[in-house]
């Protein structure tokens, strides 16, 4: 992590380099023009970040010099007042902290040590401090400003109430700074609650000023001289403005039209930015602009081939017919495993493409699979040697597609698209016929489980059965007849119903069915939930068909010598060669090819249930002897399953005897050879074979599962993924107005010039961001470099420095406890016996001093036992030791301490008649939350309802309609008190609050609320964020993106929220100087709404009649 010599890069050649070239297409660039970020100037020094490290090259540009060479992440560079010192934020340690080194780059010293992001914004010229941001000391998710010096000593906290970026005025007695950031969204022309304002804070007589007042964004106020500058999205495109202090006067400095100026920053009369991954710099004097010409010369480590293991990257299994191979999809690329003897063979080889769904044909002679090599995802069959090149079928052009399932006779292949459209090619003559399409979606399941997904073939080829969602959100089964093209109906739609398959007789259908209701009442209230309704149904296909589960009767068998009688019957558990028994000295008649027979008329009086227990039954599987299914007691099995259920057992239920089995626990995935021999599955990253009828599934060798990996090629495909993701997916067909190809070749010229995968993040984020639309979000990706994390202890308390001994004290400890997750503050804990005032002296017997920051002491020590040594007094005379557990973090502690202040608040202000809740989100958060103080104040006078924050999920209708429930009527009593109807009724009065950092669900909760007519919203606007996003769609290396599908709009068919967020009926915000003396002016003014409401319209408990008396 040192050095102080600039060195130049090597070109590295790879032997295995040129076969990639000529198998996937790279990116255009080359080591001379790689993408640049977050620069700074002062005087002929120019820093800035590229590839994950920080670089220096003089102003007026030329060859840059490297100044750290660290696996971890370095940005944000902040050259000191003086030029002698960098500021930068680092991650060296999987953590985000400040750091300094020398302008050379050497000397390099950690300055902070919390487990939360630190991260750097600039210096205070005045005091020499470094200035940097961090959400340490928040309850919930906020950033406030902090000041350290260069040594790591003298830290303070502004008393900004939320601050994200700043710049002193040159006397430092005022500061020009962004409430909030939105630097890392993607979200351009962005015009909701959290639009960043330049404010003006005087720290003599903490008065602030808002010098914006502009709906959109201005950011990154930079303070020179007599001027503001910023950077300002009023024309549409981020560019420099300024603000005069002394007039007023606002007016652009620049006028790009192309990228968005990102991340300005300045030295003297100079402003340096990045502008479409290049330096820029603005002479103020002049006022002209002009690109920096910076040449890098360095070895682009993470542009380079290699080879790479890719047994953790599995994104599908499949099995060949007999058993003896696994079909296995990783990394884009498409394997086939032995057994147990044999090589592994990688068919695709293709890093500049990505293969995926594969499936073997049923008679073994062909795997198909989807892949996007030709640009755009099309169905393509190859020999499982891989000798030969894939054979593509397909020109389908634009869109995506999922779950191939081929025919039993091995001459089609089903598959499904984002349209929710089923179809099926002819694989001799390649044509494509569409079976059916759903016009109902459910909301919020994955990509590939999107419909018509939940599919099967007959036996005979002849028919495909699937689930489809009918106008009243029900899963209803359906066949549909290749032969004579009709759909037909089989299940009633009065429950959700799917994953239907034949049976290999054909003579029913297995299906999955939540029709087993038995409720579940909570343990507070009268209130019912049902979990746990699936079961499984077999529906039988001829009208004269036999039951699936025919009585049984022990019978005397038929001697072996007596000729046997033809029934005509069918052995459920034998299929076809079940239609006889016994010996016989007459030859059999050839077998008839198997003729899937449907009688339609009256087939859903054809149900029966097979007899399990109710239970969350998924993806059944069937052979001649067993049906297959995956259940688990345990997971969210809800319709939106958004949360995932985890690892499922896997149990065989035996078509002869009638019972079922456990025979694989916690898997993730299967699927049955189409010999029903064999099971392939997935569990705990690995890939097991085992045999069907039971046994013990034997894991795979993956070992040999690596690619030559080209992360340029595959950077390509990322890129060309992620626009395509949006354009199938993004809810808006003329996507928001955006030319989107236009886009596409916007960005893509800056792809060609990432360095590290996280370039590569940005870009797309940026590119993405163009729809101006919430939710649109782009996260992760595999990065060669990357640090190992260190944790970090936390006590759960404040401290305070006694500079006179250069001690730490505990001003602060936490102490109230979540006791819903079991969260305990480690000084909360019975026999501590620490409290505010004592001093910390030592952590395991080292010495604790204050010349660096308290958290340095508790490196690696969360979760493990420490001992504190404590006194009352800064002496080791007297002292105590104590053993405590430290936390590896103490958001929550400092959240729960916030939430019962606020109760407590609002108790005492009140007099005890207004109680106070808290929705962190509409959510687990507040499902788990929203008990601990609603059954304890449904009898208040009025209610406070606490949005802030909320952070959202899901409708909040669930949590509004309690609070909606009104007394009815009322029950007396003669021995205790009368009680209202429904018991836990609310008849309070009611406000509620929200601000800027509430956003999706919490834009959706004050809007409801209004609504409904439940009383004010009081606080700032919301965020402005109300669309859907039905699943995050996972790219090859592991990242994601998400592409909103839904948005809102009201009972007048008017769009609502989006872009705009929530304004409240009293709009209040946050007085940071009140704050910092304990007063929240938001909470206090939503207690003198209610009081004044509580005053005027008393609801009181009514008085009955006196009793009847019957004479």
């Amino acid at each position: 992590m040192k050095n102080n010599q600039c060195h130049s890069g090597r070109a590295i050649k790879h032997a295995g380099l040129l076969m990639v070239l000529l198998l996937a297409p790279v990116f255009t660039a080359g080591a001379q023009d790689p993408f640049m970020q977050y620069p700074d100037i002062q005087g002929n020094t120019i820093v800035f970040a590229s590839g994950g490290d920080l670089w220096k090259v003089a102003a007026e540009g030329g060859t840059a010099c490297r100044l750290t060479f660290s696996d971890g992440r370095e940005s944000m560079p902040e050259i000191s007042p003086d030029g002698s010192l960098i500021a930068f934020t680092g991650e060296y340690d999987g953590n985000t902290d400040v750091y300094v080194m020398n302008i050379d780059g050497g000397n390099i010293t950690r300055l902070t040590w919390h487990p939360g992001a630190d991260e750097v914004v600039g210096w205070n010229a005045a005091k020499n401090k470094i200035m940097f941001t961090s959400g340490r000391n928040s309850p919930s998710r906020y950033v406030k400003m902090y000041l350290v010096s260069p040594d790591g000593t003298g830290l303070e906290e502004m008393i900004m109430y939320d601050a994200a970026r700043g710049s002193f005025s040159p006397d430092g007695m005022k500061i020009a700074y962004n409430k909030d950031s939105q630097d890392n969204a993607t979200w351009k022309r962005y015009r909701g609650g959290r639009a960043q304002e330049v404010y003006i804070y005087d720290l003599e007589t903490n008065k602030e000023t808002n010098i914006s007042n502009y709906e959109g964004s201005d950011r990154w106020p930079m303070w020179i001289g007599n001027k503001i500058y910023f950077s300002s999205d009023r024309d549409r495109v981020l560019n420099i403005w300024s603000y005069d202090t002394g007039s007023g006067k606002i007016e652009q400095v620049t006028r790009h039209t192309e990228y968005d100026v990102r991340h300005p920053d300045y030295g003297g009369n100079q402003i340096v930015y990045e502008l479409g991954g290049d330096i820029w710099k603005l002479d103020l004097t002049t006022g002209v602009s002009a690109r920096v010409p910076v040449k890098i010369l360095t070895d682009m480590e993470e542009r380079r081939p290699y080879m790479k293991d890719v047994s953790r990257n599995i994104t599908g299994v499949n099995i060949s017919p007999s058993g003896k191979r696994a079909l296995v999809v990783a990394r884009g690329d498409i394997f086939t495993l032995p057994e147990k003897e044999g090589p592994v063979r990688n068919l695709t080889a293709s890093s500049g493409a990505r293969d995926k769904d594969a499936v073997w044909s049923p008679d073994g002679s062909r795997i198909a699979f989807f892949s996007d090599a030709s640009g755009e995802y099309e169905l393509y069959v190859m020999k499982p040697d891989g000798k030969e090149e894939p054979l593509k079928l397909t020109s389908l052009g634009a869109g995506y597609r999922h779950t191939l399932k081929w025919s039993p006779d091995s001459k089609k292949i089903a598959w499904t698209d984002q349209t929710l459209t089923l179809w099926y090619i002819d694989v001799a003559t390649k044509a494509i016929t569409k079976v059916d399409k759903e016009e109902y979606e459910n909301v919020d399941v994955s990509l590939d489980l999107k419909s018509i997904f939940d599919y099967s073939w007959s036996p005979d080829s002849r028919y495909i059965v699937y689930s489809k969602m009918n106008e009243d959100y029900m899963y209803q089964l359906y066949v549909y007849g290749l032969e004579t093209k009709s759909i037909n109906g089989i299940s009633n739609g009065l429950f959700h119903d799917f994953n239907p398959v034949f049976t290999n007789d054909g003579e029913y259908i297995l299906f999955i069915s939540n029709r087993r209701f038995s409720p579940t009442y909570c343990d507070l209230e009268w209130e019912m939930v049902y979990q746990k309704v699936a079961g499984v149904y077999a529906v039988t296909l001829r009208k004269d068909g036999k039951s699936l589960m025919p009585w049984r009767s022990d019978e005397e068998p038929v001697s072996s010598t007596v000729a046997p009688v033809s029934t005509g019957t069918v052995d459920a558990g034998k299929g076809q060669a079940g239609r006889s028994a016994g010996k016989t000295a007459v030859a059999a008649a050839p077998a008839s090819p198997l003729m899937v027979k449907i009688d339609f008329d009256g087939i859903t009086d054809r149900v029966e249930a097979l007899p399990v227990a109710k239970g969350n039954y998924r993806n059944l599987a069937v052979n001649d002897r067993s049906i297959f299914w995956l259940n688990s007691d345990e997971g969210n099995f809800n319709r939106f399953e958004v949360s995932g259920h985890g690892p499922m057992n896997l149990f065989s239920w035996s078509l002869k005897s009638g019972k079922s089995s456990q025979i694989a626990e916690g898997i993730d995935d299967y699927r049955l050879s189409a010999d029903g021999s064999t099971i392939v599955l997935r569990k705990d990253g690995g890939v097991s074979l085992m045999p069907a009828d039971g046994g013990n599934p034997s894991p795979l060798r993956l070992t040999d599962m690596k690619v030559w990996y080209d992360p340029v090629s595959e950077w390509k495909q990322i890129f060309n993924e992620a626009w395509r993701m949006e354009r199938d997916y993004y809810y808006e067909p003329g996507m928001h107005g955006q030319d989107w190809p236009a886009l596409k070749l916007k960005y893509e010229k800056l792809a060609d010039r990432a360095t590290c995968r996280q370039d590569l993040t940005f870009i797309i984020g940026e590119m993405i961001a163009e729809l101006n639309t919430s939710h649109t979000y782009v996260y992760g990706g595999d990065a060669k470099r990357r640090s190992e994390p260190v944790n970090t202890g936390m006590l759960g308390a404040d401290y305070s420095v006694d500079k006179q001994n250069n001690f730490y004290r505990f001003s602060k400890i936490f102490r109230e406890k979540d006791w819903s997750r079991e969260a305990w503050p480690p000084l909360a804990k019975p026999g501590v016996n620490i409290t505010e005032g004592d001093y910390l002296l030592k952590v395991n017997n080292n010495e604790v001093k204050a010349d660096r920051e308290v958290y340095s002491y508790f490196v690696g020590l969360a979760g493990k036992q420490v001992t504190l040594t404590v006194n009352s007094k800064p002496t080791l005379t007297g002292a105590r030791e104590v053993t405590v557990v430290p936390s590896d973090s103490e958001t929550r502690f400092r959240y729960m301490d916030w939430l019962e202040s606020n109760r407590m608040t609002v108790d005492k202000a009140s007099g005890g008649k207004i109680g106070y809740i808290y929705l962190p989100d509409t959510w687990n958060g507040s499902a788990t939350d929203f008990p601990r103080y609603f059954y304890s104040q449904t009898k208040k006078e009025g209610l406070i309802i606490d949005g802030r924050f909320n952070g959202g999920g899901l409708d909040p209708e669930i949590f509004l309609q309690r609070l909606q429930k009104k007394p009815h009527g009322y029950w007396t009593r003669r021995q205790s008190a009368d009680q209202p109807i429904p018991h836990l009724a609310v008849n309070a009065h009611m406000a509620l609050i929200t601000n800027r950092y509430a956003g999706s669900g919490g834009d959706e909760l004050p809007y409801e609320f209004r609504w409904f007519g439940m009383g004010p919203v009081i606080g700032t606007r919301t965020w402005g964020g109300l669309v859907g996003v039905s699943q995050f769609i996972e790219l090859i290396d592991g990242g994601s993106i998400t592409a909103p599908d839904y948005r809102i709009y009201n009972e007048k068919g008017e769009w609502v929220v989006e872009n705009e967020g929530v304004t409240p009926d009293i709009i209040i915000d946050i007085d940071s100087k009140k704050y910092s003396e304990g007063y929240d002016t938001q909470l206090m003014k939503a207690v003198e709404v209610v009081m004044k409401k509580i005053s005027e319209e008393p609801r009181s408990f009514p008085q009955h009649k006196p009793y009847p008396v019957d004479r």
